[in-house]
């Protein structure tokens, strides 16, 4: 059986010697002492007041503060923040950021039709409307000279273009005032209507004014737009718990600063912004657990994956990466760069990238990330740590290994017992991406990089980059697309450009059968099991040679035999069938082993005995195990996401009772 490797960041109790309750309360005073009968009015000043040990109970309200948390309790006696739920779990401690509600609109006819503006003196980080997230076009595209003529259609050129004398962005001024019917070429691919993907609502802010355009007959003054400044809870001290808080309204909900250590963020609710958490280089021993993180976004339905039969969200992708960014994706979960991460237990939902999980020493663990349009998991240079029992559905990219060879750092990724789930013929599994941009490494190509140019290394480089390892093993792999960019595991261009054979150790998996799962440019694959859904991808026979001689390759009969089959919540079946060929065909790794002549030592995450029979089975689940573990977080998910749904449009209704 797996060794469940449970998140070290351990809630604490406040029971520490001397150790008080502080309360907080919308009708209380910071004049107060800050008792049960006498409360504080605000967060901060409870904050202020706490001592190692202590608890401050926030009751049910808003509470509209930005909170930089500088005080620290103690290792054994945290200072705890802790929210109040309602009998069916619900938030009932809310903290937003103050923002400025924007008021004053007229009509901004010298930009375009159903174009209104009101004045702003300070370009905002965030807005809302009606307590959504809209689309906020970035300062840089604002500031592009406007063109004469707008074009019939939109391109891809028009979003991702270089900045610079030849820049063919198109400018902000120009997105809003483009037709309601206008499409946008997505990708190269599928035409979609552009206004429908962002709600119809589009703003953008230049010399002291908001700029806001519908596509439909809406008005301004029938909305409540707020503008964001700034981050919601910046945390300098150490050893402090946030529990049961819904924090909203801000770029980043949670800034964790350098130097900060011991910080617990449990069951909590964030949502908005560029980032619901931001964990800083030079933070250490963070443990996110139990909670759920969303974009909040006006059309939060439609971060999904993309298909040549619908691409909205490819342009929901592209908007967020290059109207609302510049050109880097705008929009994540959690962003890691601390040591000792634990991400446990949590829901990831709704947004563009789930997690960027750039730490060292970081483990992620029992999490859900679903409907990311851009990466559920994206790893970095600085990365070191495992990823284990989580569930990964309809994201753009699952796993992106991400700036492989990118600088002289230790990387060791260990990848095992997830679950993957794609959409049958929508998105991909895993995305490695692959560069060296270091001065020093220069001396390695052959010839020297030119700009425009692909560098190529030569084939004995002087001062090879050590690019990490990274260790793939019993994992299962459904669903995905068999053609084009998107595939199960492909490395081949890396390979050919560096001229050596990758650092990844693939192997006890399952995947859909692929002709573009190349081997040969793994520094030891298989074996793994492969499967096909249908007879065109079988007859395909792009697949290398030596996929046929190191794994198991089923046909489109034979793959049948695999699972068990049951009526699941939403989820494919993935326990092995008694007779199924998955059975007995992978190496142990709970202790050393040998592999394709290489020695291994035993391997995280499986202790002796973990499997029936000689050999253990390929995939995330042994023979006997059931997906119980799976099918629970499954279900919180789809709970959460009910509650998301309920939550926007009751949020809506408040939003516009406050005018």
């Amino acid at each position: 059986m797996l060794v469940r490797i449970f998140c070290l960041g351990i809630l604490l109790s406040s029971g520490a010697a001397g150790a008080a309750e502080l309360f907080v309360s919308p009708e209380g005073s910071d004049k107060n002492p800050g008792s049960a009968k006498a409360p504080f009015a605000t967060i901060a000043r409870a904050a202020s007041a706490a001592k190692p040990g202590d608890t401050v109970r926030i009751m049910p309200g808003v509470y509209r503060e930005q909170i930089t948390f500088r005080k620290s309790g103690k290792k054994g006696a945290p200072v705890t923040f802790a929210g109040t739920r309602g009998k069916n779990g619900e938030f009932l401690s809310i903290v937003e950021a103050p923002g400025t509600v924007v008021s004053n609109w007229v009509p901004a006819p010298e930009v375009g039709p159903r174009v209104w503006k009101a004045p702003l003196a300070k370009r905002p980080d965030l807005m809302m409307m009606n307590g959504a997230m809209i689309a906020f076009i970035n300062r840089l595209t604002m500031e592009l000279p406007r063109w004469k003529k707008l074009p019939p259609e939109i391109s891809g050129a028009m979003f991702f273009s270089h900045w610079g004398p030849e820049c063919a962005r198109l400018p902000g001024f120009d997105w809003l005032r483009t037709p309601a019917d206008i499409r946008v070429s997505v990708m190269g691919r599928r035409k979609e209507l552009f206004w429908p993907v962002i709600g119809n609502v589009l703003s953008g802010w230049s010399k002291g004014f908001l700029h806001v355009r519908f596509a439909d007959d809406r008005k301004p003054q029938e909305n409540v737009f707020t503008a964001s400044y700034g981050d919601c809870f910046t945390v300098t001290g150490s050893e402090l718990i946030f529990r049961d808080l819904h924090v909203r309204g801000s770029r980043t909900q949670f800034r964790i600063c350098k130097g900060s250590s011991g910080i617990t963020v449990d069951n909590c609710l964030l949502m908005h912004g560029g980032c619901r958490i931001r964990i800083k280089e030079g933070a250490s021993r963070v443990t996110v657990k139990n909670s759920i993180l969303t974009a909040g976004f006006v059309r939060n339905d439609l971060f999904q994956l993309r298909s040549d039969k619908d691409m909205r969200g490819g342009l929901l992708y592209l908007i967020f990466k290059y109207i609302i960014g510049t050109s880097l994706s705008d929009d994540s979960g959690i962003k890691d760069y601390g040591k000792n991460t634990r991400i446990c237990d949590t829901l990831i939902l709704q947004g563009l990238i789930g997690m960027d999980a750039l730490g060292v020493d970081c483990e992620v663990a029992g999490n859900v990330v679903r409907e990311m349009s851009s990466v559920g998991i994206c790893t970095g240079p600085t990365t070191v740590g495992i990823f284990h029992d989580n569930l990964l559905m309809n994201c753009g990219i699952p796993l992106r290994i991400h700036d492989l060879r990118a600088k002289r750092a230790k990387r060791v990724e260990y990848h095992y017992r997830n679950l993957f789930v794609q959409n049958r013929h929508a998105g991909g599994q895993i995305y490695v991406h692959c560069s060296s941009h270091t001065a020093a490494d220069k001396v390695n190509f052959d010839p020297p990089p030119k700009e425009g140019k692909e560098p190529v290394y030569k084939q004995n480089p002087p001062d090879p980059v050590d690019a990490g390892k990274f260790y793939i093993y019993h994992n299962t792999f459904w669903g995905g697309i068999d053609i084009g960019w998107n595939y199960a595991f492909r490395v081949r261009p890396y390979s050919l450009r560096f001229r050596m054979v990758m650092p990844f150790f693939v192997f006890n998996n399952i995947f859909k059968d692929n002709p573009l799962l190349e081997v040969k440019t793994h520094e030891v694959a298989g074996p793994n099991l492969l499967y096909v859904f249908d007879e065109k991808v079988s007859r395909m026979t792009r697949r290398e040679p030596e996929v046929l001689k190191i794994d198991k390759v089923l046909d489109v009969n034979a793959s049948q035999t695999i699972w068990n089959k049951k009526d699941l919540p939403g989820l494919p079946d993935v326990t092995l069938a008694p007779d199924s060929p998955a059975l007995g065909m992978g190496v142990d790794v709970s202790k050393p082993f040998t592999l394709n002549g290489k020695n291994f030592p035993a391997l995280p995450g499986f202790k002796l005995g973990y499997f029936e029979g000689r050999a253990p089975a390929a995939g995330a689940l042994q023979q006997g195990e059931s997906m119980a573990d799976f099918i629970a977080l499954h279900r919180r998910a789809e709970a959460a996401v009910k509650m998301l749904n309920e939550l926007k449009e009751k949020s809506a209704v408040e939003a516009k009772g406050t005018k």
